[in-house]
């Protein structure tokens, strides 16, 4: 049986934990409640310290904050930038030409307490009025149908990116153009015993064009109108998964040009496929519809530009 004096001393101990208890626990509410809530004050004085056509350079007047420890951010359009204490400027220098952008700044310190806004600065950016360089065009004659062209590559003063157009006597021309690589295409299905003038026509990002020199160039003769037979045997004879196949097929003959000579187009529902066209094959690469039903055919064309009738066709689903 415990005595009455051990008793009195854990009622001793108890009340004593009670005591401590409230005290540190009404220290840490003590403490909690004198948290930092102020928020530093706003940047002042936001500017433009210099503009291009691709970027823009800020500056502001310094905030200050209680805490003594603070950060930027530099708002564009909804996107936020952190910018350290140190530093009351900041360049963005992914921007676009002849665009208008909206920035201002605010101060959040370590508590996350955010000052509110600077005023609001207005940016439009320079328009893009500058052509790539001009390309220099050069060709030659590939038979009765068909054309190369080569020319040199063009630079731009903002993009790295610069595309090219060919014309064909003044048109252009978007159908049966074999990309060889950027500055090299062969035209197809050109008209025998035809002289055609070609230019190029390099443009950038902004719509700004230069057009190259011009070519003139004439088709060889040919007396050949039969087209070679149709491939047959069209089938899928690789992929790497949707839409990446490979169609194969039993190769064309003709009454003039060896099989090696014979050119396959392959269609994806109907319509030609964009990727270069091989001679002489009994397979090739092609891309389906990244969703649903692609129904490939293929046509064989001889060196005059005869096509023949379209093959059976193989279909996929995606």
């Amino acid at each position: 049986m415990p005595t009455k004096k051990a008793a009195a001393r854990r009622a001793a101990f108890a009340v004593l934990a009670l005591v401590l208890a409230l005290v540190v626990g009404g220290s840490v509410a003590a403490a909690a409640g004198k948290g930092d809530r102020t928020p530093p004050t706003a940047p002042k004085n936001l500017r433009v310290t210099n503009l291009t056509q691709k970027s823009v350079t800020l500056a502001w007047d310094p905030s200050t904050d209680n805490s003594g420890s603070f950060s930027y951010v530099v708002h564009k359009d909804g996107q936020g930038f952190t910018v350290p204490q140190t530093r009351t400027t900041y360049t963005i220098d992914w921007l676009s030409p002849g665009q208008t952008y909206s920035f201002y700044v605010t101060a959040v310190d370590r508590a996350l307490n955010e000052s509110g806004k600077s005023n609001t600065v207005q940016v439009a950016t320079p328009e893009d009025t500058t052509p790539p360089t001009t390309p220099q065009l050069s060709g030659a004659v590939r038979g009765p149908s068909q054309v190369s062209l080569t020319w040199t590559r063009s630079t731009d003063d903002l993009s790295e990116f610069v595309g090219y157009r060919i014309f064909a006597d003044g048109v252009r021309v978007t159908q049966h153009v074999n990309w060889n690589g950027e500055t090299a295409v062969v035209l197809r299905h050109l008209t025998p015993s035809t002289s055609y003038t070609f230019t190029v026509q390099a443009h950038d990002a902004s719509g700004n064009s230069a057009t190259s020199n011009s070519v003139t160039l004439t088709t060889e003769a040919t007396t050949d109108v039969t087209p070679p037979s149709a491939p047959t045997n069209v089938r899928i004879v690789g992929s790497f998964g949707c839409p990446e196949f490979f169609v194969g097929w039993t190769q064309s003959t003709d009454d003039t040009d060896p099989q090696f000579a014979i050119e396959y187009e392959i269609y994806v529902n109907g319509v030609i496929s964009p990727l270069p066209v091989s001679a002489g094959v009994d397979e090739d690469f092609v891309y389906a519809e990244v969703s649903g039903a692609s129904t490939f055919t293929v046509k064989a064309v001889d060196r005059a530009g005869n096509t023949s009738a379209a093959s059976d066709g193989v279909t996929v689903i995606c």
